[in-house]
């Protein structure tokens, strides 16, 4: 007769054929844990994805129904599960289907596995779920829970939200409900790597050397740090610009990020009498005659502002043909260091209020997404998360990148004359630029 083994037992089997680790204790007490709804803080490299598939698959053997694991972007689900671990655990002979456009698994048993990003949370209505994996929870928009919260009440599911802590956002707050003894379906868990012993000692004093203190801290001893990792901090106390247009006698520069494909292209433009930002425009999928248009009516209207163009790769042809029409630009090549400089730069200048900056839906997420991550050469570099765009932020710095200090005496506003008053009337009337853009402008250069 052949002897029964456990569940666990048999993934670790599959997993030591793979040459995954085996499921450790920290695992097993979760895994084996009754709770309806887990929050667990582990630290980096704890094996938080590879237990959390491993649940989701066992789930599917209990109940016949339809299982997700969520990522905050599905491109993280891809590289981390789909090409990485989630066939190396499932059997062959369980799969009965695999779909590679829509990342899911039908197995022989007629339940279902999908990968899905949290990204566009709108995108996961549709057919009621009985179990939920929200991975790197604390990286994702709230709204993915509020819109599969319903559909688990319906199905009476399960839903596990594992994560780093990246500061005390929702995931935070979910750590605490899991705690609190006012919700019993709810549990909580939380490990440090000084605790787990999961890592080498060398490689955790690597890693200390590599991302420094706070970072570590953060990462490893799973520390819940108030701005961990975010760039920009206090951008809610710059917020305080109102859109202007020209003043005489005053001159402004312009910060221009050409678009790349499915970027966009920013025109953002500061007063250099008290560094506030006083026009933005955010435009994509336009032709390059008309961008080119674009811009240099921005640069006339502004008292023939300095545009300080992003001129690597498709900006560089640009500086030439705004150059012809007689447009003063300053072309800007980024290379990591001078990038890293004029991100330092904008970033001091916010923490320390020296500018002031239009309140703008997007610029106010693109300054919160901005972050330092860990490169391919293990050093730190800034970037907007995975699909997601920085458009306006290389906007604002190149523009920042020409501003100098001014003195309170210098920030007090000029009167504006009724002309004035007028023209900024005009300008108001806008904030989504369409076909009577070039018209509002030809009226501004006529008075």
């Amino acid at each position: 007769m052949q002897k029964t083994i456990s569940f666990y037992d048999f993934i670790n089997q599959r997993l030591k054929k793979e040459g995954l680790p085996q499921l450790h204790l920290y695992q097993k007490n979760v895994l084996e844990d009754p709770h309806r709804f887990k929050s667990v803080t582990w630290h980096r490299k704890s094996g938080k994805t590879l237990m959390s598939i491993v649940n989701l698959l066992r789930q599917t053997q209990l109940r016949i129904g339809t299982y997700w694991i969520i990522f905050p972007y599905l491109d993280e689900g891809r590289d981390t599960v789909w090409n990485g671990m989630l066939f190396k655990i499932i059997p062959d002979e369980w799969i009965e289907k695999k779909n590679e456009n829509f990342m899911s698994v039908r197995l022989t048993n007629g339940s279902y596995i999908r990968l899905r990003g949290g990204d566009h949370p709108d995108s996961l209505r549709g057919p009621n779920v009985v179990g939920v994996v929200f991975d790197e929870f604390a990286k994702m928009k709230l709204e993915a829970w509020q819109i599969v919260s319903p559909m688990i009440t319906a199905t009476k599911g399960w839903a596990w939200f594992v994560s780093t802590p990246i500061g005390k956002n929702h995931h935070y707050d979910f750590f605490l409900r899991g705690k609190s003894p006012e919700n019993p379906q709810w549990k909580s868990w939380y490990l440090k790597a000084s605790e787990s012993k999961i890592l080498e000692e060398s490689e955790l004093e690597r890693e200390y050397n590599d991302l420094g203190p706070e970072m570590y801290s953060q990462e490893y001893e799973v520390a819940w740090l108030e701005g961990a990792g975010q760039v920009f901090r206090g951008v809610d106390k710059v917020l305080t610009a109102t859109p202007q247009g020209p003043l005489a006698n005053h001159l402004y520069v312009i910060g221009c990020d050409i678009a790349k494909l499915q970027d966009y292209t920013v025109i953002t433009v500061f007063d250099r009498a008290n560094n506030m930002q006083v026009f933005q425009d955010r435009f994509s999928r336009i032709d390059w005659p008309l961008q080119r248009q674009r811009i240099a009516e921005v640069s006339r209207l502004y008292n023939g502002a300095i545009i300080q163009l992003d001129a690597t790769g498709v900006g560089d042809p640009m500086v030439d043909e705004l150059a012809r029409i007689g447009i003063p630009t300053n072309p800007v090549k980024f290379t990591e260091p001078l990038k890293r400089e004029m991100v330092d730069k904008l970033q001091r200048w916010i923490q320390n209020q020296w500018l002031s900056l239009l309140h703008i839906k997007e610029t106010v997420e693109e300054l919160g997404d901005y972050a330092y991550k860990k490169g391919p050469t293990g050093k730190y570099q800034y970037s907007a998360p995975s699909g997601r765009h920085d458009d306006i932020v290389m906007s604002l710095a190149l523009a920042v990148l020409e501003l100098s200090p001014v003195s309170p005496q210098q920030k007090k506003q000029v009167e504006p004359t009724p002309l004035q008053l007028y023209r900024q009337g005009v300008f108001s009337r806008y904030n989504n630029p369409d076909e009577e853009y070039f018209e509002q402008l030809a009226e501004w250069e006529r008075m």
